[in-house]
């Protein structure tokens, strides 16, 4: 019922299909979808006329009840590349839903995306969804030579299935900009793909990054984060339109923001639970060290606009990988590499950086974590059961047994991962207390000292 059309229903008055024409509406479900609020300014009528037509539209199509077996189950997935990664994520990415993952600088977002934007082509047997790709850029550019890159590393992608002409991208560095994409040129391109059976169809939306459009030097006033709020709000509808309309996956980038502990207590001044003790459940994860230092930007506003959040961490640990494909230093497109040297493992030593992926929420699988390295080929996970030999030779170096012993006593990660204290406050190993008194009783010093 809620797919009928609005100018077919005998208990809406003329003037109402009227307006409802002029806002753009033209089945039952587009119209339950939009808040009445929403309603009265698309179609320029008064807030209590709206209403009125919602709640009678409501009134004759009531929900109905139906079991599990009776669901047309619609949605479908598009495979990561990694089997590893498509079960942290619950199957893969899935059509009809919003996506986020966000991480700090050069965690590997784009990459996910980009990676993505290729696997969307493959067909159906692959593990692809035989579609097209629309990548949103905010301030920067699409890596063109990273997706040729990916295409001639990756073993599921070849130039004969997939391309950068089924990847359409367009530059929003405004929100005005944006809102006008999402509500008017991206609509009539996907329909445009989808009545031509010469094309592919339009089956993900990348948006990278949508944190950046809200970057602001004006002082934070009540005003300012009212219209942030609003501004947020209707990006996420339209996201939410096109996703469930068009049955299109949906992949937000976004950026994270450094998490202060002022030492509050857990109850606020009204008797509840504080923002910070709450945000620990949807605003980050806290797997590894690192992780809970960080949180996803754009408040709690956003974290309730996205059915699935996904968090990329740069763990600073390393590890010796037996293919020596691994060993390979990729680059960025500013020059820089994608891998962050750390000072305590020489470059030679073969050690691979490592990074953590890890889901906060999801709709669809609960909260789990995996470590992933980048490759040539793309993201690539490394399950917890992988055999991961260090080399025969290096690895008995008095250099990297240090390193090694270092990494294990400052936190219990896995014994092949090196170059882990390096980046935590442990300088060194810590002192026994009782060898510390000893040496200040059987030290001799002067008065003065």
């Amino acid at each position: 019922m809620q797919s009928s059309q609005l100018s077919t229903l005998p208990y809406l008055t003329y003037g109402q299909k009227t307006a409802l024409k002029k806002g753009d509406l033209q089945t039952v479900a587009d119209l339950l979808l939009v808040s009445p609020q929403d309603l009265a300014r698309r179609c320029k009528i008064a807030p209590l006329e709206a209403k009125g037509i919602f709640n009678t539209v409501c009134e004759h199509n009531p929900p109905r009840i139906s079991s599990l077996f009776q669901v047309d189950d619609q949605e479908q997935i598009c495979s990561t590349g990694d089997s590893h990664l498509d079960i942290v994520l619950g199957g893969g990415l899935r059509t009809g839903m919003v996506w986020e993952i966000f991480g700090q600088s050069a965690a590997g977002k784009t990459q996910m995306a980009l990676q993505l934007s290729l696997l969307v082509q493959v067909p159906p047997s692959l593990g692809g969804l035989s579609g097209s790709a629309c990548y949103i850029t905010i301030s920067s550019k699409l890596p063109t030579s990273r997706l040729l890159q990916i295409i001639d590393a990756h073993p599921l992608l070849s130039p004969e299935i997939c391309g950068l002409e089924d990847i359409n991208t367009i530059k929003a560095p405004t929100i005005p900009r944006l809102i006008h994409i999402l509500s008017n040129i991206l609509p009539d391109l996907v329909a445009q793909k989808a009545n031509c059976r010469e094309v592919k169809p339009v089956k993900l939306v990348v948006v990278d990054a949508l944190a950046e459009l809200f970057h602001s030097t004006d002082k934070t006033t009540a005003t300012t984060l009212i219209d942030r709020s609003q501004n947020i709000a209707e990006i996420s509808t339209l996201l939410h339109t096109l996703a469930s309309r068009h049955r299109i996956a949906v992949l937000v980038l976004n950026e994270v923001s450094d998490v202060f502990n002022h030492g509050e207590s857990a109850t606020s001044s009204s008797g509840g639970l504080s923002y910070h003790q709450q945000a620990r459940w949807f605003g980050g994860a806290d797997t590894v060290h690192g992780e809970a230092t960080k949180e996803a930007s754009l408040g709690l506003v956003w974290a309730n606009q996205v059915n699935v959040r996904v968090m990329m961490t740069r763990t600073g640990r390393r590890r010796y990988l037996e293919d020596g494909s691994h060993n390979k230093r990729h680059k960025a497109d500013d020059g820089n590499s994608l891998e962050d040297i750390n000072p305590a493992v020489p470059t030679s030593a073969g050690a691979i950086l490592i990074r953590r992926m890890s889901v906060v929420f999801s709709s669809i699988t609960p909260p789990c974590s995996v470590d992933y390295i980048v490759t040539a080929a793309g993201i690539s996970a490394l399950p917890d059961d992988e055999d991961l030999a260090p080399p025969e030779t290096d690895f008995a170096s008095p250099e990297h047994t240090a390193i090694l012993a270092t990494s294990v006593s400052a936190s219990p990660v896995a014994p092949l991962d090196v170059g882990f204290a390096a980046d935590q406050d442990v300088q060194s190993e810590a002192t026994d207390p009782e060898d510390e008194e000893n040496y200040w009783n059987t030290n001799e010093n002067s008065e003065e000292t």
